[in-house]
Order: structure tokens, then sequence, then C-alpha cells
């Protein structure tokens, strides 16, 4: 049974997608929206991972994704490094371009 607060999450969750995803994940087939963040270029040669690419999205989505699952974001295939849920429905994914 849903809560009333879990009603009001999920509204609150669709409206920051609607407003903030700027991209696509293809999961298994499936399009999660999600905002997409992906440095400019990888620093000192990718030897250094503070800037790896990261996508938020959906729990619904992404929650089911951990480390080497695959995905896509605009045609780039890419695995998950890192897996974070944060407890109100998002789920933060840190990348590496296959």
């Amino acid at each position: 049974m849903s809560t009333p607060f879990a009603a009001l999450e999920a509204r609150a969750n669709g409206a920051v997608l609607g407003r903030l995803a700027n991209a696509i994940a293809v999961v298994e087939g499936v399009d999660v929206p999600v905002i997409f963040d992906k440095p400019y270029a990888a620093p000192f040669g990718g030897e250094v991972d503070a800037a790896a690419p990261e996508c938020t999205g959906p729990v619904a989505g992404l929650g089911a994704l951990e480390r080497d699952s695959a995905l896509t974001i605009d045609g780039i295939a890419y695995v998950v490094e890192t897996a974070e849920q944060d407890g109100l429905g998002f789920v933060r994914l840190v990348l590496r371009s296959v």
C-alpha cells in the first residue's frame, strides 16, 4: 500500500526528471530519462577518475544496475563503476565508457 509521502515523492521525482533530464539511458532496451554529466575530457589521459561520467535517474529504471552492468547514453556504451541509491527514489551511477 502506498503512503501519502510515497505519492508526493513520486510526483516530486517525476517533476525533477521532467525538468532536468538531459539524456536517455537505454537499459536492456528500455528508455530511462536521466540527468547526465560527462566531463569535457578525461584528466591526465584517464589516469585520474575524479571526473568520470555519471548519471542520476529513477530507481525504477536504474535500481537493478550494479558494477559492470551495461547501458547506453547518447549512443555511447558505458558500464557501471558504482551505483548509489539515495533513499529518495533516485540512483547515481558513476560510469566508464567501453
